[in-house]
């Protein structure tokens, strides 16, 4: 009987001993990963850059129909209430669905959503025929096909078309 807890605390003790060691990619500059790197752009800055905003490049997602339908159940098309917000570095995004409502508001605020850099997330999308539609309503945008739900909750939201930037919330 003894034996048992003097063998369980035999284990406790070497297992502290048996961590696995930690490997650091990119530490060397022979190392394989580095051409990786140099592509995603990962080691050119050993700071980060607050002031200047980090684009991904999407242009090589063309297709997302493997993601369709997207169907965000705490959203639906309709009229928000404009309100500030305090979320310094936000870069503005907006929400949008394949509904009347959603393509008229990108029609008509296209031009001012493309000057200030804004993303779009189609949070309602039935099929490849409604996304392109979206993305035709907008040409020259990134509309990316997204569940909304999550932003629904932390920014306490349940309508769409709606553009968020880092100081208000409006459609």
């Amino acid at each position: 009987m003894k034996r048992i807890p003097f063998t369980c605390y035999c284990i406790l003790f070497w297992a502290s001993f048996a961590q696995a060691e930690l490997t650091v990619l990119g530490d060397s500059p022979d190392d394989v990963t580095l051409p990786y790197f140099h592509v995603t752009g990962a080691l050119q800055s050993a700071r980060a850059q607050p002031d200047r905003a980090m684009h991904a490049d999407l242009s090589t997602f063309t297709d997302a129909a493997w993601i369709l339908p997207v169907r965000s159940h705490y959203l639906s098309p309709g009229p928000i209430t404009p309100r500030n917000l305090n979320m310094p570095g936000l870069h503005p995004f907006f929400l949008v669905g394949g509904d009347p409502q959603s393509l008229t508001w990108l029609r008509q605020h296209a031009a001012g959503l493309r000057e200030m850099g804004a993303a779009g997330l189609a949070v309602e999308v039935a099929d490849s025929e409604s996304l392109a539609r979206i993305r035709a309503a907008a040409p020259g945008l990134t509309i990316l096909p997204v569940n909304g739900n999550e932003i629904a909750i932390r920014l306490q939201i349940e309508h769409y078309p709606v553009l968020i930037t880092a100081t208000a919330l409006e459609q």
